[in-house]
């Protein structure tokens, strides 16, 4: 993350003083100003909300495919040990 940050500077700078505009409105007690600050900020940045979620979508969709395949193989196993002892039965 740091080195993230580190080849972003300028737009770091940029966030930093984005923060500290919001933080000295919100020191002076003008909180409408600060949330519409904040809100304007944030939507110059609506596409990386949007990539984040497809993200985070996407770990999601990964994680439900490897416990459906973790289920799966636990169910074939058993099913494989009852037809095994059924069949050992059998015989």
């Amino acid at each position: 993350m740091k080195q993230i940050l580190e080849q972003n500077s300028d737009a770091v700078q940029q966030a930093g003083q984005a923060l500290v505009d919001i933080g000295s409105e919100l020191a002076a007690g003008q909180i409408d100003n600060a949330f519409e600050r904040l809100a304007t900020e944030q939507q110059k940045y609506a596409e990386w909300e949007e990539l984040d979620q497809a993200a985070l979508d996407i770990e999601d969709a990964i994680a439900n495919r490897k416990n459906s395949l973790a289920v799966q193989q636990v169910l074939t196993e058993l099913l494989t040990a009852v037809l095994g002892s059924a069949l050992r039965v059998g015989m």
